[in-house]
């Protein structure tokens, strides 16, 4: 019989419980991201034209105000020269730290601007090289050294992470012999009281494992190791496994799961976690950690930036769409951006890969949602708008052809670090 562990965890870690699904990594990279100057520029294009007037926005150069949602990093600031110079005005910022989407600034830049045109997401640094590259990362000229970027996000998740890391070492799958393989699991990851971590992982053992081992004293493989609890492996586990992985666990020898240790098999939360009246995080983000440590096609920190963008966009539109800014058109752009340094340059360069498009128009309380595929399609075949400021003298550069050539990245293939 298998007993469960699941009434240890918080309500929102019931894995019967919904969760809103984020777009998957693999179609949001399946086309590459723009230059976030090139992403600028086609969008204003959009908004001028009458397809744009179609769906209700009326673009009005003398009452636009370009607007942006990001972290403080200066590696971000690309950002804000490029709508510089293709709007002539300074973007008003409505984020914070960590690319988080900051409610109340609305208000204010309503009165500054009666259509606001809106550009964030999350930004993740990423250092190119010939294996996928290395995301989370970026070069910081002034340090003479890489560091993390962004910053925060990872200081967010770097405790998950740990714990996760830990147990990808530590649960060990083999087979003493016979048809049946075992699990041998910390106990730690069973039951939260056996961790001094806030940071609680928790095996799910209703999938990952198929009852105890039964205890017999002429069968040493059977004896409990301490701190430990010998389950037979749920072969379930197993037939969605390759035959070289498979075989790998059928050796006496002890085998780490390693990254096999997927969001069926596991939760994971804060026990300390600042809860809203419903029960849930407030940070949101800790709802879908197990996915984002997890992610078999996404390094971890893009992973953490997609879902972070979603949530903050949701968090945007949710709010423009309040009867106090029925009067005031937004068109909303959100994606994930891309940090590069450039030494040919000396600074830094964003790429954009857009998640979502949303234009409200004055005068309506809902809005039209566009999603990445209709985006691309959309603004790949436009010429960027003509700009009011010289991009190039904003910039600092004209272009640079071969930065999108050094995005090598695609879903499955990136170097882990």
């Amino acid at each position: 019989m298998t007993r469960t562990n699941r009434n240890w965890l918080p309500e929102y870690c019931n894995p019967d419980s919904y969760l809103p699904k984020i777009p998957e990594t693999r179609t949001l990279f399946s086309r590459p991201p723009f230059l976030f100057q090139d992403f600028a520029g086609r969008a204003i294009r959009f908004l001028q034209s009458e397809q744009a007037r179609k769906m209700g926005f009326e673009y009005d150069q003398k009452n636009i105000l370009p607007c942006k949602w990001k972290c403080a990093d200066e590696s971000v600031f690309g950002m804000d020269l490029a709508l510089y110079a293709y709007t002539g005005h300074y973007p008003f910022d409505k984020g914070g730290i960590g690319g988080y989407f900051n409610e109340p600034s609305v208000s204010a830049a309503v009165h500054h601007g009666r259509i606001n045109i809106d550009f964030g997401g999350s930004h993740v640094g990423y250092l190119p090289d010939n294996r996928g590259g290395l995301f989370g990362y970026i070069w910081r000229p002034l340090q003479h050294e890489r560091s993390t970027d962004c910053g925060h996000l990872m200081n967010v998740i770097q405790p998950f992470k740990s714990i996760y890391d830990d147990a990808t070492e530590s649960i060990l799958i083999f087979n003493p012999g016979g048809d049946r393989l075992f699990v041998s699991i910390p106990n730690e990851f069973i039951q939260p009281n056996w961790s001094s971590h806030s940071i609680k992982l928790l095996v799910d053992l209703d999938t990952l494992t198929a009852g105890d081992v039964p205890y017999r004293e002429e069968v040493p493989h059977t004896h409990t190791p301490i701190g430990r609890t010998l389950f037979y492996l749920n072969p379930r586990f197993l037939e969605e496994l390759s035959e070289e992985a498979v075989r790998r666990f059928h050796t006496a020898e002890p085998t780490p799961i390693g990254n096999l240790l997927t969001h069926p098999y596991f939760s994971i939360f804060d026990s300390a976690a600042e809860l809203d009246l419903n029960g849930l995080p407030v940070r949101r983000l800790n709802l879908y950690m197990k996915f984002i440590l997890s992610a078999a096609n996404s390094p971890y920190p893009l992973k953490a930036a997609i879902v972070n963008t979603n949530i903050e966009h949701n968090r945007l539109t949710d709010t423009v769409r309040q009867a106090a800014y029925k009067p005031y058109a937004f068109a909303s752009f959100t994606g994930v951006i891309i940090d590069v340094y450039e030494e040919t340059i000396n600074n830094y360069v964003n790429l954009f890969q857009p998640l979502g498009f949303s234009i409200k128009p004055a005068g309506v309380t809902r809005d039209i949602e566009l999603p990445p595929d209709e985006i691309h399609h959309l603004l790949r075949e436009l010429t960027p708008a003509e700009p009011v400021r010289p991009v190039a003298d904003i910039m600092g550069y004209r272009s640079l052809p071969h930065l999108l050539d050094r995005f090598i990245y695609r879903p499955g293939h990136f170097r882990r670090d």
